[in-house]
């Protein structure tokens, strides 16, 4: 192994310590230095930003976004040391203690998440949360909230940044419903694709949720959609 190569595994070895003790401390930090490390861990994990710009009502998202953004072509190994400088500056002794020992016990992660997007569900304030943010956590009067308000009608067949819409992660999470009230919003395109071709009769189909592929299909949705590899929701069905 090349001395190069010894340095970037001891850079690999520092940052996975330093993501860790971020994630187990992380309230000791204000949300704009979570925001860096943010941009920096997802910088040092997958490269230059390439998913697309929340939408207007997605705050948290936005942010997260723009942190990641704006490192635009800064390489993995500088992104690595960018976070590792930053935690320096504002902890400096925080590798001088072990995993067991060093007082710091796990809590709900921040809205922030500095691992990755889907290893944990962001904590958000009742203000920051988005109608996405209530289907994932299954309250159905805010949800009723939201799709009766003026507000839903622009967004309700808007991709977010993972490539999902609103009906998407009501067939997902298999609440049936605000699976309905999502339905119900007049301007729903029920046969909405997500950005792998899916339907939320895929969804539904593929997480074996039978009472919202009932919904769907009761309501008009298409059986027929193939998505982007040319399956219909009956070949990706479970059980």
């Amino acid at each position: 192994m090349s001395d190069l190569e010894d340095e970037i595994d001891v850079l690999g070895e520092e940052f996975a310590r330093a993501a860790k003790f971020i994630e187990r401390s992380h309230d000791q930090f204000e949300q704009k230095d979570l925001l860096k490390f943010y941009g920096f861990y997802k910088q040092a994990t997958s490269g230059k930003c390439n998913v697309s710009k929340p939408g207007i009502f997605n705050i948290s998202g936005r942010a997260k976004w723009s942190a990641w953004n704006e490192l635009g072509d800064m390489t993995k190994e500088l992104a690595m040391k960018g976070y590792i400088r930053h935690l320096n500056g504002l902890k400096p002794q925080w590798d001088q203690s072990d995993d067991s020992g060093d007082g710091f016990k796990p809590k709900e992660a921040s809205w922030v998440s500095v691992s990755t997007f889907a290893q944990e569900e962001d904590v958000l304030g009742a203000d920051e949360k988005t109608v996405i943010d209530f289907i994932k956590e299954g309250n159905v009067e805010e949800v009723r909230k939201a799709v009766t308000s003026n507000e839903i009608e622009p967004i309700v067949n808007e991709l977010d940044d993972e490539g999902l819409g609103l009906i998407h992660w009501a067939a997902d999470r298999g609440n049936v419903d605000i699976l309905r009230l999502i339905i119900q919003v007049p301007a729903v395109d029920i046969n909405l694709q997500d950005a792998g071709g899916q339907t939320a009769l895929h969804y539904a189909s593929s997480c074996g949720n039978h009472n919202c592929v009932k919904l769907l299909v009761d309501s008009g949705a298409d059986k027929t959609v193939q998505d982007d590899e040319g399956e219909m929701c009956l070949d990706v069905a479970f059980g």
